[in-house]
C-alpha cells in the first residue's frame, strides 16, 4: 500500500512496504518549521496548552512504529504535550511517562480482542492510537468523548472483527454501573448486550469497498478528513463547502495540515470543485447577500428577503458568482462516489459504540 508524501518531503522515497525508512529526517525537522514557534510540533493557531500538533505526523509515526522505535514514539507524545504535560513530574519524569505509554502502545495485545488484524491494519490502528493518547487515556472514561469517531472512520478500511464481547460489554456495563453511583451523568447509560454492538467489519458492497479502496490510500490524518467531508456531504450533496470547513476539531486535534489534505482529497477524486452555484449561496446570509449584489453593482431593495436577494444574484449575477465559487474552493460530493458515501456514513455511525467499548476495555494499554 502506497501513501503520497507531503511536499515537503518529496526527496524522501515514496511509502511502501520495500522501503526501509522513507521519512528519514528527524521529528522537528518533519513539522517543516509549520508550528508554535516555541513548541514546534504544536499549531499556531490554536492555543499550545491544547496540545494540538502542527501537521498529520502518521506518516512519520507509521516508520516508527513499524520499527518498534519506543525512544521516537515517546519523543513525539512528549513534544505534543510538552505545553501542558499534566500535574507533578520534572521533564524528566514526563519524558519517560510518555516514554512508558509509548512502550505499552507498541506491545499493546491487540490480537486479544480483535481479529482478522492484517499487518497494514496493525499499523493503522498502532499509529491512531498514538495519536489517540496524546489526549486520551483508555479507560471508560474514553466512551464520554469523539475518540471512537476518529478511530471509525481511519479503520474504517479494514475488515476487522471483535472477539470476546461478552467480556468487554461487562467490563463496560460494571464501569458504568459503578460510575452512576457515583455521578449522575453516567445513570443514564443504559447497559448494552454484546449482540447489540455493531460488527466492524464494514458491509461487502462494491460502491462501499471501492471508496474504502480509495481511503486506504491516504496518510491518517487526510483519511480522517475526508471521512469527516464525504460524510456530511453526503447528507446534503446540494450544499457545497470548502473541505477546510468540513474538517472536524476531534480531526485537527489529531494533527492535520488542511491544506495537504485538501489537495490530497481532490486528487483522489473523492470530491470535485462545486458547480451548484444555488446550493452554494444558500449557504450565506442575508447581509452577505446584501453586500455582495452593491459590491455587484445591483442596489438591492431593503425590504427583499433572503430568497428574493438570491434569485436576482443568480439571474444577474451568475458568473461573478460563479468565479467567487471556484475561488473559494467549495466542493461537492463527487457524483461517482455518493452511494459509497452513504454507506460510508451509515457504517461509521452504526460502529462508534463497538469503538468505544474496544478503546476503553479492550486496548490492552494501561496507564
Amino acid at each position: 500500500m502506497n501513501f503520497e508524501i507531503p511536499e515537503q518531503h518529496s526527496g524522501a522515497l515514496a511509502l511502501s512496504e520495500s522501503s526501509a525508512d522513507p521519512i528519514s529526517d528527524d521529528l522537528l525537522s518533519f513539522a517543516a518549521g509549520l508550528g508554535h514557534d516555541e513548541f514546534p510540533c504544536l499549531s499556531r493557531t490554536h492555543s499550545p496548552s491544547s496540545c494540538v500538533p502542527c501537521v498529520d505526523f502518521s506518516l512519520w509515526l507509521r516508520e516508527r512504529v513499524r520499527r518498534a522505535d519506543l525512544e521516537a514514539v515517546g519523543e513525539y507524545l512528549w513534544r505534543v504535550r510538552e505545553a501542558n504535560p499534566g500535574a507533578g513530574g520534572s521533564v524528566e519524569e514526563f519524558r519517560a511517562r510518555f516514554r512508558s505509554l509509548a512502550e505499552a502502545i507498541l506491545s499493546a495485545p491487540l490480537h486479544q480482542h480483535l481479529a482478522n488484524i492484517s499487518e497494514e491494519a496493525d499499523l493503522d490502528l498502532r499509529v491512531t492510537l498514538v495519536l489517540l493518547a496524546a489526549h486520551e487515556v483508555f479507560s471508560g472514561f474514553v466512551m464520554t468523548g469523539e475518540a471512537a469517531d476518529f478511530v471509525a472512520g481511519v479503520m474504517a478500511p479494514h475488515a476487522l472483527r471483535l472477539t470476546d464481547a461478552g467480556e468487554l460489554t461487562e467490563r463496560r456495563n460494571a464501569f458504568v454501573l459503578t460510575m452512576g453511583q457515583e455521578m449522575s451523568y453516567w445513570s443514564s447509560w443504559p447497559e448494552i448486550e454484546p449482540e447489540a454492538l455493531p460488527p466492524l467489519s464494514p458491509p461487502v458492497e462494491p460502491p462501499l469497498q471501492s471508496l474504502l479502496d480509495v481511503l486506504a490510500t491516504l496518510p491518517l490524518g487526510a483519511r480522517a478528513h475526508a471521512v469527516d467531508a464525504l460524510r456530511h456531504l453526503s447528507t446534503d450533496p446540494k450544499a457545497p463547502r470548502t473541505l477546510a470547513s468540513l474538517s472536524r476539531y476531534e480531526t485537527r486535534k489529531r494533527g492535520l495540515d488542511v491544506a495537504r489534505s485538501t489537495e490530497l482529497i481532490l486528487a483522489r477524486g473523492l470530491v470535485v470543485p462545486a458547480t451548484d452555484l444555488e446550493g452554494w449561496i444558500a449557504g450565506w446570509t442575508r447581509r452577505d447577500m446584501l453586500g455582495f449584489l452593491s459590491q455587484a453593482g445591483v442596489r438591492p431593495r431593503n425590504s427583499w428577503n433572503k430568497e428574493r436577494l438570491a434569485e436576482v444574484a443568480l439571474a444577474e449575477c451568475a458568473e461573478v458568482l460563479r468565479g467567487r465559487m471556484a475561488d473559494s474552493g467549495a466542493v461537492e460530493l463527487a457524483p461517482t462516489q455518493a452511494e459509497g458515501a452513504r454507506m460510508l456514513r451509515e457504517f461509521v455511525d452504526s460502529v462508534r459504540e463497538t469503538w468505544r467499548v474496544w478503546l476503553g476495555f479492550g486496548t490492552g494499554i494501561e496507564g
